[in-house]
């Protein structure tokens, strides 16, 4: 065995060099490569699909989802959940009601346990949607898979998403453009939801068109249950008014 530093030659049970004492057979940590890889092509995936979706978020959505395949879906799903859990968390003074103050400071005053009941409550909808999602499948005969089931409710929150970064930026000042956007979203999300469901779950337009609302009405009602959570009082981190 040749040292990799001086080129000189040792035994093969060696663990020092001879010559200039490196030390064989150690790994420079540099992080977990597979991990930072898989992070990556799962962005390079979304971005993609998120591409597509831009110029035609209905029609495009079966197209994009069956290019990915079901495990590209599956990370692809994941990393919209991601940004849809960071796009409601940063409107949290808009969708807790509080206008006219800082997230920060709405952060502060929830507490350590408010802030995490908070974030599991911004989780929700891509929760709810994806088990939804799942659900409708199972019960009702449909052919995708998780991957299909996960990256159709990471797209259909997208329009929402966007939504909720645009009232974080623009303010509670601004609740009638905040107001106007909130319905083309909820439109949007909901036609991507019916879209997959008959296109890339392959329901029948009937089942489909009864899962749509079944499965949005169960998201927003675990939702309300933990905004009840959050703004439950100081007691168990939640805001006081």
């Amino acid at each position: 065995m040749f040292c990799q530093k001086c080129g000189t030659a040792n035994t093969d049970t060696a663990t020092l060099c001879s010559s200039c004492a490196t030390a064989f057979g150690l790994a420079v940590p540099t992080g977990s490569p597979a991990v930072t890889d898989t992070v990556k092509a799962a962005s390079r995936d979304a971005f993609a699909a998120f591409k597509t979706l831009a110029a035609n978020p209905v029609g495009a959505l079966p197209a994009a989802c069956a290019t990915l395949g079901d495990a590209k879906a599956l990370r692809s799903g994941v990393a919209f959940g991601v940004v849809s859990v960071l796009c409601f968390a940063s409107a949290g003074p808009i969708l807790l009601g509080v206008g006219g103050i800082r997230l920060s400071d709405l952060y502060e005053q929830l507490g350590f346990g408010g802030v995490l009941k908070y974030l599991a409550f911004a989780a929700i909808p891509f929760v709810g949607l994806t088990l939804g999602s799942v659900g409708a499948r199972k019960f009702l005969g449909g052919k995708s898979a998780l991957g299909s089931d996960c990256f159709l409710a990471g797209a259909a929150l997208l329009p929402a998403s966007l939504c909720m970064l645009a009232a974080s930026l623009l303010g509670f000042e601004h609740f009638e453009l905040i107001g106007i956007l909130a319905v083309f979203a909820m439109c949007l999300g909901v036609l991507m939801l019916y879209s997959g469901y008959t296109r890339i779950t392959q329901l029948t337009e009937r089942a489909a068109s009864l899962s749509v609302p079944v499965v949005v009405l169960l998201t927003v009602w675990l939702a309300k249950l933990m905004l009840g959570k959050v703004l439950g009082g100081p007691s168990g981190g939640g805001f006081s008014y």
